[in-house]
């Protein structure tokens, strides 16, 4: 095909109306992608639960499922029915390789690897191409391969334009070889459109490293003021907040249970003045950390927090005074049961607690507050290594 006639069906194929209207809906689609992964992330971060982060993970992957079907939809009624085109080609391609940068994990790199295999192989399978297996196999290959290396090297590829330019031209060329393969359109044109979606996709890295940018400077800025540095758990200030949630979920919901847990670590001042203080830090890590793991395996209605000190406060929501009694009381167990090797020393770890839900007598927070800080006093004067709920106080094992 001469030259210009494939200048002039490139130019037909990219350059129209309807050009212009799939570029507004990727947008509008990678917008919406976007805002979702950043809120769903953030929701993750917050929570730290694995399930909860493997279901968000999930959804993300949806999401993009969601996308190219839509883009499949959209090209099908634009065109009559037919979706055989480098303009529907560079539309996936964006999408599953944008997402692929900006979700960063197992189920959208699988989905990146699956989709473009299910869709062209299905034409192969259909009858299509079949002269060209060997070609769509070695590349569907290569595209997995690509797809494994960019999900594991974001950052490095971002950072790096050779490398992402390499990327793209070794991601791009397996699509189109993978898509030449099933539909063999001239080489040159086939050619022409990698060139095209390489330059697209130096345009897209600018505005991913620009969104990724903004996304670390918000989480550190929110790392910074809602959790603790050195525990890694949430701080008082984060408390604070969410005291004042909880108050007034409660005067919403009278019927739903909220129940408040405080702990210290006993004779932690032992710890700092026999071991010195770097043993101190180490203990009070290893204690919030225990509790926080712990207590996501156990239940996703609790929250922990370092209150100052070496005193921590839970707060449960939708579980009542005994229950959580016996949530925590597991938990101190197996703390008991672990003890923390530092610097060749097993310190065995206990605490003293104080439990008491929210009730319809309670003016307000702070007097809610300082009935479970009296409870876990009294576990503290009855000999420390105590339990106290609701004023009666018992020894732990």
């Amino acid at each position: 095909m001469p030259v210009m006639d494939l200048i002039e069906q490139f130019t037909t194929d990219f350059i129209n109306i309807r050009a212009v209207i799939i570029a507004l809906i990727m947008v509008g689609l990678i917008t919406s992608m976007t805002a979702m992964t950043y809120i769903l992330e953030q929701r993750a971060f917050k929570l730290r639960r694995p399930k909860f982060t493997h279901l968000i993970h999930g959804i993300e992957a949806a999401s993009v499922i969601v996308s190219i079907i839509l883009l499949r939809q959209v090209f099908w009624v634009m065109n009559s029915g037919d979706v055989l085109s480098w303009g529907y080609a560079t539309a996936q391609l964006t999408v599953l390789l944008f997402s692929l940068y900006m979700m960063q994990n197992l189920a959208v790199e699988l989905v990146n690897i699956v989709m473009p295999i299910f869709f062209y192989g299905q034409g192969m399978y259909m009858g299509r191409g079949w002269q060209y297996v060997a070609v769509f196999i070695t590349m569907s290959l290569l595209l997995t391969g690509s797809i494994i290396y960019v999900s594991h090297h974001q950052a490095s590829a971002l950072n790096a334009t050779w490398k992402y330019l390499a990327l793209q031209i070794v991601y791009g060329g397996t699509w189109c070889f993978i898509i030449w393969s099933v539909h063999p359109f001239d080489m040159w044109y086939t050619l022409t459109v990698l060139v095209v979606f390489t330059i697209y996709m130096a345009v897209i890295r600018f505005f991913v490293t620009r969104v990724s940018n903004f996304v670390d400077r918000f989480t550190r800025l929110d790392q910074a003021v809602n959790y603790d540095e050195l525990t890694g758990i949430r701080n008082r200030a984060s408390f604070d907040t969410a005291s004042v949630d909880v108050f007034s979920f409660y005067e919403k919901h009278p019927n739903v249970p909220i129940t408040m847990v405080m702990f210290d670590i006993d004779h932690f001042k032992r710890f700092n003045d026999q071991y010195g203080h770097m043993t101190g830090d180490a203990v009070l890590k290893h204690v919030a950390q225990h509790f926080q793991h712990e207590l996501a395996k156990q239940t996703s209605r609790g929250e922990v927090f370092r209150y100052g000190g070496e005193e921590f406060v839970i707060i449960f929501r939708g579980v009542d005074a005994q229950k959580a009694r016996q949530i925590v009381t597991t938990i101190r167990n197996s703390l008991q049961a672990e003890p923390l090797v530092y610097n060749d020393q097993a310190l065995t770890i206990t605490v003293s607690l104080g439990i008491s839900a929210l009730k319809a007598q309670d003016s307000d927070f702070d007097s809610w507050f300082k009935r479970v800080d009296h409870y876990l006093y009294q576990s503290k004067e009855a000999g420390r290594n105590r339990l106290t709920i609701e004023g009666a106080t018992m020894a732990l094992k």
